[in-house]
């Protein structure tokens, strides 16, 4: 019977071995369906390869597409685990001469091995896949670089672009916009005006709300800084920036609000959206032009003005900059008219025409205007020549482009130096915030840096260091939006620009090492997370549970610091991870630490292990009075490497805890606060020990601060040189008050000693003469004393 058993059983195991072994079997569905689906998208490649907008949504595809592939590859990284785990486990196979293993091992190593190569072979085809993707998304950037840099260079004969055809062609497309806008008005205001009449109230209500909740925010910051007496650079600087930006994000967010809304109820489609739409975008820039025009120049307010231009120079700047701008967005509103409402061509190349040369004649406008004056003669001053002629030249760039008929370059041009100079203009404005921020003294003299001070009582170096922090965030801020925006006007769309961001957040390669700046950003903020809500709870744990349950000082401190201590670790492993870091590899660090500890950290290990040994036996706590060695104080701090001491000259001294640990430390408050004072005195000989030893104890007992138990006395020590040598000794229940006590117990003996005529003797001395010539010594003491022939006395008097 049991020799039947072990067949079965083993059967069974080979059965189960095998199913493991071919548990997940490699599919190739997904791998083919993402090939045919790559070949497609190769192939429309080839064929809109003159179509720059179905290039960018055929990037879309392949983007689509690469991120399908990245998952199919890591889709079979736990199984190819489990089996490189199990190869292990089985082992090489026996080599020759080696006894025979059990087929069941061979047949389970030999379905791993070949699913194992099956699943590389998978990867290695998807790995190829990813090669062609690239390549797909290169070609599109090729073909996009021609298609941008042929419409730039493509040649147009202006001359024929202005005729009666076009204007007339120009009147059918207004008519023809006007029409689609306001038949699809009427429509709705025939029949659907429950429609027209919600959206209208939800905008104007949205609308106003949000214009109110920005006014209640920002409103009192602007109105405070605008009250100052003599304006700070950085309170101009944040006040040209955040009346720029907030405002106009607060006209772009409500008016992307009514759009949506009137889109969402139907009120607007097809062209008549799009218009609305464009119609929309014109306003939200030229609105934003104007608020930075107004804040760089500020024509009403020369206290505010960022530039240093005369007043008539900033208003013919403001007037000029807005004029440059409206041109160019209306420019950009007909363009986007004729590409609703299909426009002949001629229509467009008069319209870039003429909106290129009228930029480039306000440009020569502002060339001629003269902003400074001479501080001795008074005379108005032309720009400096390092503006006056890149001015120029790209005037006349534009012009020259336009007259010889390359219309699109022209206009290019022109839209840049409109848009791409708005977009510097605010960085600059940014850049500049950031940098007085960063420098010494500036968030403390500004008038939020004041808020910050009265509000949270922040001494100036914290507010410096917090600027510091505040411009690099500002830094940030402008690079992250300027750049993109920059981009963008310049030729690039938001799919290259966030792909490019992508890589930059969370691909940088240094050899073959793999930086994600995200993932080191994320791990920051859990770790100030943690470091946050560790004191948090270090605060809430001493006040709300310690301190009503009566736990003693020492205790709540070594419990607060041993808490503030595993938080922080924790939260330095939760960022590690966080950030990307494999905690495995701590054990190399570890290692690493080991032999740094070996050599020449063992001091630093030492004190901190003595420090966590003072917090557990806690042979003192913090305000404690101790003795360790020639240091004498109150404890003020115990951490893991050091103990700091105050001394009573408020002295602080920092001890390692390892010479805390290793040496002998008197603790005057250990258990308790009880003390004893002791006074010695001494009277002079005669006088009666009774008398002195009753009236020592009579200046004890009178003392309120002497404790009764245990009762004051007074030893009578011995027999000194010029002294009874007493000692009084008393106890007292706040050893911290024996110095006050002391100081009046002798003030007290000294009155009482007094009034009884007990005298305290100073230490006498009688000294010896041997001389053995006493003759001598008479004879010339005798003749120091007689007169000299001047009748001069030894002394100097006369005689």
């Amino acid at each position: 019977m049991r020799s039947f058993k072990i067949p079965i059983l083993l059967a069974i195991l080979a059965f189960l071995l095998s199913s493991l072994a071919m548990a997940d079997p490699v599919s190739r569905d997904a791998l083919n369906e993402l090939r045919t689906k790559l070949s497609l998208t190769e192939q429309a490649i080839e064929e809109n390869k003159g179509d720059d907008a179905q290039l960018v949504r055929l990037r879309l595809e392949l983007d689509s597409i690469s991120k399908d592939l990245i998952a199919y590859g890591v889709s079979f990284r736990p199984r190819l685990a489990q089996i490189n785990d199990r190869l292990t486990v089985l082992g090489a196979p026996p080599k020759e001469g080696e006894p025979a293993e059990p087929v069941v091992v061979s047949e389970e190593r030999s379905a791993l091995t070949s699913e194992k190569a099956e699943i590389n072979s998978v990867r290695g085809e998807a790995e190829n896949l990813s090669i062609r993707v690239s390549n797909a998304i290169d070609t599109i950037g090729e073909y996009r670089r021609e298609l941008f840099t042929n419409t730039l260079l493509r040649r147009t004969d202006a001359a024929g672009a202005f005729g009666a055809d076009t204007l007339s062609a120009f009147q059918k497309e207004l008519f023809s916009a006007y029409r689609s806008v306001a038949s699809r008005i009427q429509f709705m205001w025939n029949f659907r005006i429950d429609s027209l009449a919600l959206a209208s109230g939800l905008s104007a209500l949205l609308g106003l709300g949000c214009y109110f909740l920005i006014r209640r925010i920002f409103a009192p910051a602007f109105s405070r800084t605008r009250m100052e007496d003599g304006l700070s650079y950085i309170s101009r600087l944040s006040l040209a920036f955040w009346s720029t930006v907030i405002p106009s994000l607060g006209v772009a967010a409500s008016l992307g609000v009514v759009f949506s809304l009137f889109s969402y109820f139907g009120v607007f489609v097809g062209d008549s959206l799009s218009i609305v739409e464009a119609l929309l975008i014109s306003v939200v820039a030229v609105f934003f032009i104007q608020r930075l025009a107004n804040a760089l120049f500020a024509p009403a307010h020369p206290e505010r003005r960022l530039v240093p231009v005369t007043n008539g120079a900033a208003r013919a700047l403001v007037i000029l900059t807005v004029a440059m701008a409206v041109v160019h967005i209306l420019d950009f509103f007909l363009g986007r008219l004729n590409e609703i409402l299909s426009s002949p061509l001629s229509l467009t190349v008069a319209k870039s025409m003429v909106s290129s040369l009228t930029v480039s004649l306000l440009m020569m406008l502002v060339v001629l205007v003269k902003p400074f004056r001479d501080d001795e003669t008074d005379k108005p001053l032309d720009w400096p020549i390092w503006i006056r002629v890149p001015i120029i030249l790209l005037a006349g760039f534009v012009i020259g482009a336009a007259v010889t008929g390359y219309i699109g370059l022209a206009r290019f041009s022109a839209a840049q130096i409109v848009v791409t100079s708005a977009i510097l203009a605010t960085m600059y404005i940014g850049v500049q915030s950031g940098q007085v921020l960063a420098s010494e003294g500036g968030l403390p003299s500004s008038s939020f840096g004041s808020r910050l001070r009265k509000r949270f009582s922040i001494s100036d170096t914290t507010l410096d260091q917090l600027g510091l922090a505040l411009s690099f965030a500002v830094y940030g801020i402008v690079v992250l939006i300027g750049v993109p925006l920059i981009a963008l006007q310049w030729g690039f769309n938001w799919i290259d620009i966030s792909s490019w961001l992508y890589r930059i957040l969370t691909d940088i390669r240094i050899g073959s090492i793999s930086i994600s700046l995200l993932g080191i950003l994320f791990g920051i903020g859990v770790f100030i997370l943690g470091f946050l809500l560790t004191r948090r709870f270090q605060r809430w744990l001493d006040g709300s549970v310690m301190a009503r349950s009566r736990v003693d000082l020492g205790v709540r401190n070594s419990i607060r610091t041993v808490v503030g201590y595993a938080g922080v670790a924790l939260a330095a492993l939760m960022a590690l991870s966080a950030a990307g870091f494999d905690l495995s590899n701590l054990a190399i660090v570890a290692g690493a630490l080991s032999l740094g500890i070996g050599f020449g950290l063992q001091n630093i290990v030492n004190n901190f292990v003595s420090g966590l040994i003072l917090l557990v036996e806690r042979p003192f706590k913090v305000g404690d009075w101790i003795v360790a060695g020639t240091t004498a104080g109150f404890v003020k701090k115990i951490s893991v490497r050091a103990t700091e001491i105050e001394t009573f000259q408020r002295q602080t001294v920092i001890l390692p805890n390892s010479e805390l640990i290793n040496q002998a430390v008197g603790n005057w408050t250990h258990r308790n606060h009880l003390g004893r004072v002791d006074i010695p005195i001494g009277v002079a000989y005669g006088t009666k020990p009774r008398i002195v030893h009753d009236l020592l104890l009579e200046i004890a007992t009178a003392d309120t601060a002497v404790v009764r138990n245990p009762a004051p006395n007074v030893v009578f020590l011995g027999f000194g040189a010029s002294s009874l040598d007493f000692e009084l000794r008393v106890h007292i229940s706040e050893v911290l008050d024996s110095l006050a006590l002391a100081t009046r117990l002798r003030m007290a003996i000294v009155e009482a000693f007094e009034e009884k005529g007990i005298e305290i003797p100073f230490p006498q001395q009688d000294v010896h003469l041997k001389i053995k010539d006493i003759e001598a010594l008479s004879e010339a003491i005798a003749g120091a004393n007689k007169p000299s022939k001047t009748g001069t006395s030894p002394s100097g008097g006369k005689t």
